[in-house]
């Protein structure tokens, strides 16, 4: 299995060759998602869901019963999250929604509309990035201010009456 991701991330790995870390112990997590309600018939997109929370939530999510929309760059690192959760048997889908480009949120958005037909329960906007040089997106923004803050704005409002319609059907929707 091939493991992308930080710098630190990287080095650790090539320091440890092939093996795999241990997995991490939890002493809280496992009883806590005991507790949650089953999630069967519901809808949950999260954007940048290849590593870290993003992946847990997905997994979480999934192994509650929703189906999993992950909104991420197209890559490798994305193939392998969705092929992840496909393997635990996990109802999820690939959306590409690159958060730098303001025609592919609209593309995304217009996906989704496609694939939750039945509305989206919980819209959970986690992507982020830092720490990159002051360069403008193709729409003349701050890359982190678009790709934070601003593109998620513009995806909520494109999957808002995905959210009024889960509403609608099922009582509630949410926007995290």
């Amino acid at each position: 299995r091939r493991v992308h991701g930080t710098l630190s991330e990287c080095l650790f790995f090539f320091a440890m060759g092939n093996q795999q870390p241990e997995p991490v112990k939890t002493h809280y997590f496992t009883g806590f998602v005991k507790q949650l309600p089953p999630m069967t018939g519901k809808t949950v997109a999260i954007t940048g869901c290849t590593s870290g929370i993003g992946l847990v939530l997905a997994q979480t999510c999934g192994h509650l019963g929703a189906r999993v929309i992950m909104l991420n760059r197209p890559s490798s690192r994305a193939d392998a999250a969705l092929q992840s959760l496909l393997d635990e048997k996990i109802d999820a889908v690939f959306v590409s929604c690159d958060l730098q480009s303001f025609t592919a949120v609209r593309a995304a958005g217009q996906r989704l509309r496609e694939v939750a037909h039945d509305g989206l329960d919980v819209l959970c906007n986690n992507a982020g990035i830092m720490g990159l040089p002051d360069v403008a997106t193709a729409d003349g923004f701050d890359v982190q201010m678009q790709s934070n803050h601003l593109s998620h704005f513009l995806l909520t409002a494109e999957a808002w009456p995905l959210l009024e319609r889960a509403a609608q059907l099922r009582g509630a929707a949410r926007v995290v």
